[in-house]
């Protein structure tokens, strides 16, 4: 996971060529900022070395995305398998490598037009046809399972079992298969880490416009920034993210460990609350 206690950011400039870079650790903002300055180097002396200037430009997923931690989740021996994070819209983040979560947006990116939709056939996907490519996957094998939530603009599922590697091309195979947003799913690959969003979206809330929260301002916490998050906390309170509607196989947690992480998710997420979605 590409998450950690410190983060800092430096830059590095070769003959004009410049690039910034975050590093981070667990154990002191000084490391994490040798990391970034090391980072940062290795950067710049590969844009002036290729010369090159698309270079500046790297993919969104390969550049580290500093959250700050809520709260950690780690096993009786202290190891790390979940942190709580919060993102640059203020939402409150699940953020794990030991438990799979898969988002399947159902509202399309482009409605066809009334002639393509005469000659396809196309019909809006009201969750049938994402749960029976689920239902498909789980019967090849017993020891498949999933917790299928209903979202506001979608399904999400978690999968208690089989184990998964958020990086490894078999997940994005099966994520492909199940109809999981593709840019959620870029994410997790390059991140190693599976994310769940566990507060809702602040513009579906009756609040104040969004602010933009990089982690260098939710650090420092400014007035202005404390009293939106406590706006939109309070406004959190009167919805959830998602409601448990099926269980499709072996939904049973393998190990403690995940037992806890499928009860932090629903508690956290509303599940069971009866409030509306958001």
């Amino acid at each position: 996971m590409r998450v950690a206690r410190f983060w800092a950011r430096r830059h590095a400039e070769i003959e004009g060529w410049r690039r910034d870079a975050w590093g981070s650790s667990d154990a002191s903002e000084a490391e994490a900022a040798e990391r970034a300055q090391a980072k940062a180097d290795r950067l710049a002396a590969e844009i002036h070395a290729q010369d090159d200037p698309s270079l500046h430009h790297y993919e969104y997923q390969r550049l580290d995305q500093p959250e700050p931690i809520v709260e950690d989740v780690t096993t009786e021996a202290g190891e790390r398998i979940g942190a709580i994070t919060i993102n640059r819209y203020g939402a409150s983040v699940l953020n794990t490598a030991s438990l799979a979560f898969v988002d399947v947006d159902l509202a399309p990116a482009r409605k066809p037009g009334w002639l393509e939709r005469k000659l396809t056939g196309w019909k809006p996907d009201d969750g049938g046809r994402a749960l029976d490519a689920l239902r498909s996957w789980g019967a090849e094998d017993s020891g498949r399972g999933a917790r299928v939530y209903r979202t506001f603009a979608g399904l999400r599922y978690l999968l208690p079992a089989p184990a998964l590697d958020p990086a490894s091309s078999e997940t994005g195979e099966l994520m492909h298969r199940l109809g999981c947003d593709e840019l959620y799913a870029r994410l997790c690959r390059f991140q190693g880490s599976f994310r769940a969003r566990l507060t809702p979206k602040p513009w579906r809330l009756d609040i104040a416009s969004t602010p933009k929260l990089p982690y260098d301002k939710l650090v420092e916490q400014s007035e202005d920034t404390r009293a939106w998050l406590r706006s939109y906390e309070e406004a959190s309170r009167g919805f959830a993210v998602c409601e448990l509607i099926e269980e499709v196989g072996q939904t049973r947690p393998p190990n403690h460990d995940v037992a806890r992480l499928i009860a932090m998710h629903d508690e956290w997420s509303g599940v069971g609350s009866g409030r509306p979605l958001a």
